[in-house]
């Protein structure tokens, strides 16, 4: 029976012949044990004994690897990018609520360096990173709404924040606009500058004329009212009465309205005698400037012997030097427009009135 000194030396032998075997299969040669030019000649050993040498596949060391890149990743607003991935910014329930360094908006901590909206404002400055149109860099527009991040709305000038407002105006509860019966016509004046003339209301149709009381022809009086017309699809009416005093040789009735100021040719009346008929006044088929019905003169109209200057009273019998002194008192209408495709402005007609002060 073998000793153990005998079993020992047996078992070392076994293994060297074991490594001989193993050596030869990993060179894989196939001509014996002349391995000169094997590849895995100088290096057999290496790869043997360096399994477990913190390598892998002849790359960098594990632990040297570098982690993925943030390059050309897009994230969404309210995300930001982490080792190649997208993540959300870190929750908060309000203001107070995340660490020193960022603030919350729309319930993310946002950095207080990130522009989330890119309006040139950073989160630790803007009011809303949700809104691009709000920021402490923009100008307060009239909205209703808080643009500057003041915590005010629609405060300043009323006339200079709508200033570049297309229909100008001033701020009135969130919108630029003027205020009843103003017109904002001069652009290069901030506001309203322009008030309807007469009011509202006033004028607006026959049946609502603007009544300017009784104007006898002896001693004969004289009156002007001034006006714009606005809106420019506006019409003034204005009634007066003239009277005709009672005469017995020479009638003074005369009747005139003309627009006395008429700015760049802008208006015109059209004028009729009588009433209303219920709807709108008769009157001249072609507008004017300047009417007159009057009996101060002793003539021919259209083939026709006309006028009470001279006259007499009855029962003298009338001829042709002269009439019957009649009474012609009567109601007069008078309505002003704006001429179409005149040019709006505010600037004002001056039409006068009269009766008796005028000779044929």
């Amino acid at each position: 029976m073998p000793t153990q000194a005998e079993k020992a030396v047996s078992l070392v032998s076994s293994i060297a012949a074991l490594l001989v075997v193993t050596g030869a299969l990993a060179g894989c040669g196939g001509g014996g044990g002349d391995d000169g030019d094997d590849v895995d000649a100088g290096t057999r050993d290496a790869q043997v004994s360096g399994i477990d040498g913190g390598r892998r596949d002849s790359g960098p060391p594990v632990d040297a690897m570098a982690p993925p890149s943030c390059e050309g990743v897009s994230c969404e607003p309210f995300e930001y990018c982490f080792e190649g991935e997208c993540a959300p910014y870190p929750p908060c329930a309000g203001d107070g609520t995340c660490r020193a360094g960022s603030t919350c908006h729309a319930r993310y901590c946002v950095p207080d360096d990130v522009d989330v909206d890119g309006d040139g404002s950073p989160a630790g400055e803007d009011c809303d990173e949700t809104d691009p149109e709000k920021s402490p860099l923009l100008d307060e527009i009239c909205d209703g709404d808080d643009e500057d991040c003041d915590t005010n709305v629609d405060e300043g000038d009323p006339a200079a924040i709508c200033e570049y407002y297309p229909g100008g105006g001033v701020c009135i509860d969130g919108s630029c606009g003027c205020p009843s019966g103003t017109f904002d016509l001069d652009r290069t004046v901030p506001g309203c500058e322009c008030a309807a003339m007469p009011d509202l209301g006033q004028g607006v149709t026959c049946e609502t004329a603007i009544d300017l009381g009784d104007f006898p022809d002896s001693p004969g009086r004289t009156h002007v009212v001034t006006g714009n017309v606005l809106p420019d699809d506006r019409v003034v009416w204005y009634r007066f009465t003239a009277t005709d005093v009672a005469d017995t040789t020479c009638d003074n009735f005369h009747v005139r309205a003309q627009l006395m100021t008429n700015p760049d040719d802008t208006f015109e009346i059209t004028v009729s005698r009588g009433s209303c008929g219920g709807v709108a006044c008769p009157g001249p088929a072609t507008p004017t400037i300047d009417y007159s019905w009057a009996t101060d003169f002793r003539g021919d109209v259209g083939g026709v012997v006309s006028g009470q200057c001279p006259c007499w009273a009855s029962p003298t019998a009338p001829s042709d030097a002269a009439a019957h002194c009649t009474d012609d008192t009567a109601t007069f209408f008078v309505r002003v427009r704006r001429r179409p495709g005149a040019a709006l402005s505010c600037a004002t007609y001056a039409l006068e009135i009269s009766n008796g002060m005028y000779d044929s």
